[in-house]
């Protein structure tokens, strides 16, 4: 009875554990980055995420089919602008439902690129990074399994746009 007790206590005492995600933005090129905003999206904002991708380069494509048959160079501009236009949508989607929750999250890099997540609950999360150099957006995005309290450096490989 004594034992069950003091495993209830310690289980309500025990903090949960949590992680950490850190990186660094590296331009193609070695250009100056302008700007550069990092999310960490829980798994509810990955859905929204994939989901407006594919609405918005679908709309994009019914839209601008013919003049995208004609100039094939010109997909990866609509591309581009389906994922600044989503990274857009799931910011608001994400402040409007977490309130002040949602600065854990999203990160302005400062000028050496460098970022941080502490304190993430334990799960998978999809990392999204873009940022603004020479007026253009690039855009990375990985998966990030945050399964340790052990520091997780991602390596952002190449760009997704």
């Amino acid at each position: 009875m004594l034992a069950a007790a003091l495993a209830i206590c310690f289980g309500i005492f025990q903090a949960a554990e949590t992680g950490t995600v850190i990186g660094l933005v590296k331009l193609p090129g070695n250009k100056p980055a302008q700007s550069v905003r990092v999310l960490l999206l829980p798994p509810k904002y990955t859905e929204v995420w994939n989901r407006q991708v594919q609405q918005q380069i679908d709309n994009y494509w019914e839209i601008y089919k013919p003049q995208l048959a004609v100039h094939k160079e010109r997909i990866a501009d609509l591309y581009r602008l389906a994922h600044v236009n989503s990274l857009a949508y799931v910011i608001a989607a994400m402040r409007r439902d977490l309130g002040e929750g949602a600065s854990k999250y999203i990160r302005e890099t400062p000028a050496t690129g460098q970022f941080e997540f502490h304190g993430v609950a334990l799960g998978t999360y999809q990392l999204l990074v873009q940022a603004t150099a020479d007026g253009e957006y690039i855009t990375w995005s990985r998966i990030v399994d945050v399964q340790t309290n052990i520091p997780i450096f991602v390596d952002l490989g190449r760009p997704i746009s």
